[in-house]
């Protein structure tokens, strides 16, 4: 910033001049008379708000190297008319505001100028005040003053480093966007900073955030600005914290002209006010001592220039003069969602004049939908529009984008709101819908689209550990989601199921689950695969398992979906003689959706044995079935060995429809007669990218 004082020096008379002589003025005529010489001074130092600051304004006779003061004024005294001065070379000093070593309220400028005085001559001398303070502008982004708890703040200080501040370092606490100053002590060039907050992610989680840095070789007119944002997954700033360091050279002159910012106001009401819209034209008129060159519209998310772009429903009128008239209109209010709508309305002039106004609306049009208005396990949802007056028709129309309308009747639910119940939503679909308003469409389509369906963790298959030995298809062996036979034959060096570099065609995976049933010493073991976990072996006789892991359904799944392949090889190993010995093995695979959990001991399958089929479900008396909603079952005697996608469907088994069930099964094996040790060791199977499907 630049404070400027203007000095005309005039010297009308000879060089001998020893005194000042008042008698010698010509008061009557204001000119100087005889042989004494006048200087007169004007002083502006108004800042560009129309501030006056304080100043010291101080005149020395320069004299070899040495300086006698012989005038001083300040901003407290009115300067006289007229100064006299002798002909020769002067030093004028001013200094304007408080010297403080760091103050949030305090700027500081000096400035000094030579002249001299010339017998006969007027001289014009112009006197530059410069800060001598350093700006440092600190700004928060909106992602720390909506995301950081309160108390956040920055500590910029003069330091080489935070590391040799004391507490007796000069420095500003900035706990909001703002500007402070700094005037560098003699050997100083640096400003430390440090950030500290505590940061709130949506999900709760919160991280502690300690960060600092250092803006080195400050400079005098130069104008720093920190710019403080946090970012999760932003990598390489500071451990997220991004800053950014703007140093912009300030030398502006204070001495801008004024020009009134335009005038901006609705046409008939007040601009400020919320208004009802149901159709027709909606003027605003501005004004402004220089012309127009400047129409900027914000509505619904979209920026429109209206000094280059043509809108619908959007009319400027007096571009380029000093009065401008927008005229907005059904078509361009028909492209927004009903509700709450505040516009923005901009305008500006070639001389910077500039103008910005809110333009509150309530629309008629559907709403924009929430996702508890919306629930996917049943598949219905409200809808919700706004309508003014009392129509005598009101309905929303939905469908899945590409499909067709289906229409459903809206009611009275609030003050200028009607709602409709609309059905057939999917997890993972895009929809819109509109209103319709005896019989005429309102306002713009509204968008949906409905969340992914949950997966299961690891359908991929692309995630495999060995937990001592034992070959997991989960990332970790603890509280793994996926469990395995492995458990009961790695103890002899063995695992029956592991992962496959064959894969199925198209993907770009790299792994595959394959099980091989296997004759293990004294036991058949069957190649299996579950979503679930291993309780303990039972002697040799057997194991106890369990089927089934937490899950948290966001929507309601419509099948069981993956690829595969399979040998359903001839029976040469006959347990306890459930299956005949030459008969094609079983490949058993089902998914059921429960309410818990499945204990299958397999010494004592009568009792714990769990096999979901639709018989069952049906017929069963164990209440471990009443456990079951939904079952999706698949069991073939017939080999597939080549890739195939399969897709199971889900067929309910509750007495709610809308009960939502808590836990998922879901199971794999080559040999379905394996918890009795009957099979085949030529039997296998192999599995890829598991899926529910919504």
């Amino acid at each position: 910033m630049k404070r400027v004082l203007n000095i005309i020096v005039c010297m009308l008379v000879a060089t001998m001049v020893s005194c000042v002589n008042t008698n010698n003025v010509d008061n009557v005529n204001n000119q100087p008379s005889g042989d004494k010489g006048a200087l007169t001074l004007s002083v502006d130092t108004r800042t560009t708000s129309g501030e006056a600051l304080d100043y010291v304004l101080r005149i020395y006779q320069n004299n070899g190297d040495s300086q006698k003061l012989v005038r001083k004024y300040t901003s407290n005294e009115d300067l006289p008319p007229y100064i006299w001065l002798l002909e020769g070379s002067y030093t004028a000093t001013v200094e304007c505001g408080k010297a403080e070593v760091a103050s949030f309220d305090n700027s500081y400028y000096k400035g000094a100028a030579d002249f001299n005085i010339v017998g006969g001559e007027v001289a014009t001398v112009e006197l530059i005040a410069t800060l001598q303070n350093i700006p440092v502008e600190v700004i928060f982004d909106q992602t720390i003053v909506d995301g950081c708890l309160e108390g956040y703040y920055v500590d910029v200080l003069i330091a080489d480093s935070l590391e040799e501040a004391t507490s007796a370092t000069p420095k500003l606490h900035y706990t909001e966007s703002k500007v402070g100053y700094f005037v560098m002590p003699e050997g100083k060039t640096n400003l430390a900073w440090h950030f500290v907050g505590t940061y709130v992610y949506a999900d709760g989680e919160q991280v502690n955030v300690d960060k600092s840095g250092v803006i080195e070789n400050v400079e005098i007119k130069k104008h720093y600005t920190l710019r403080y944002k946090y970012s999760k997954d932003a990598d390489g700033y500071l451990g997220d914290l991004i800053v950014t360091v703007d140093t912009t050279l300030d030398e502006r002159d204070d001495h801008i002209p004024f020009n009134p910012d335009p005038e901006l106001k609705g046409v008939g009401f007040d601009i400020a006010e919320r208004h009802n819209y149901i159709g027709g034209a909606r003027q605003y008129q501005a004004k402004s001592p220089a012309d127009f060159n400047v129409v900027m519209l914000t509505a619904g998310g979209t920026s429109y220039d209206l000094t280059t772009q043509t809108v619908a429903g959007v009319s400027v009128e007096g571009l380029g003069s000093t009065e401008l008239l927008i005229t907005l209109s059904d078509d361009f209010f028909n492209t927004l969602s009903g509700g709450e709508q505040t516009l923005q309305l901009a305008v500006g002039d070639k001389d910077g004049g500039f103008a910005s106004k809110d333009l509150p609306y309530n629309l008629q049009g559907v709403n924009a939908t929430k996702k508890k208005d919306i629930s996917l396990w049943t598949g219905v949802g409200t809808l919700s529009a706004t309508v003014f007056g009392t129509p005598s028709s009101v309905a929303i129309e939905c469908r899945k984008v590409g499909g067709e309308w289906v229409s459903y009747p809206a009611s009275v639910s609030g003050t200028d709101l009607y709602s409709a119940t609309a059905e057939g939503f999917d997890a993972g679909q895009n929809y819109e819908y509109r209103l319709v308003v005896d019989g005429k469409y309102i306002g713009a389509n509204c968008a949906l689209a409905t969340e992914q369906g949950a997966q299961i963790p690891n359908g991929d298959m692309e995630d495999w550990c060995d937990y001592g030995g034992v070959i997991v298809p989960y990332h970790t062996g603890i509280n793994a989601y996926w469990c395995t036979g492995n458990y009961g034959t790695a103890a002899l060096s063995k695992n029956i199921t592991n992962e496959s570099s064959d894969v199925r065609p198209g993907t770009t995976g790299k792994k595959s689950a394959f099980m091989k049933s296997e004759y293990v010493v004294v036991k058949f073991a069957a190649g299996n695969m579950y979503v679930g976990s291993w309780g303990q072996m039972v002697g040799t006789q057997g194991a106890i398992i369990y089927f089934g892991q937490p899950f948290t359904y966001n929507a309601k799944p419509k099948a069981i979906r993956f690829w595969a392949k399979w040998n359903c090889g001839a029976i040469d190993k006959v347990g306890e003689g459930v299956a005949t010995k030459g008969d094609p093995d079983l490949t058993k695979i089902f998914c059921c959706l429960t309410t818990d959990v499945q204990m299958v001991d397999s010494t004592n399958l009568d009792e714990t044995g769990f096999s979901p089929d639709d018989n069952t479900l049906k017929t069963s008396s164990d209440a471990r079935y009443d456990k079951v909603l939904y079952s999706a079952y698949m069991e073939t005697t017939q080999s597939q060995t080549e890739w195939k996608q399969v897709e199971i469907p889900f067929t309910f088994y509750g007495e709610d429809v809308n009960e939502v069930p808590t836990h998922i099964l879901l199971t794999f094996t080559c040999s379905g007669y394996g918890d009795y040790f009957d099979g085949s060791t030529s039997s296998w199977l192999y599995v890829d990218d598991i899926e529910l499907v919504y």
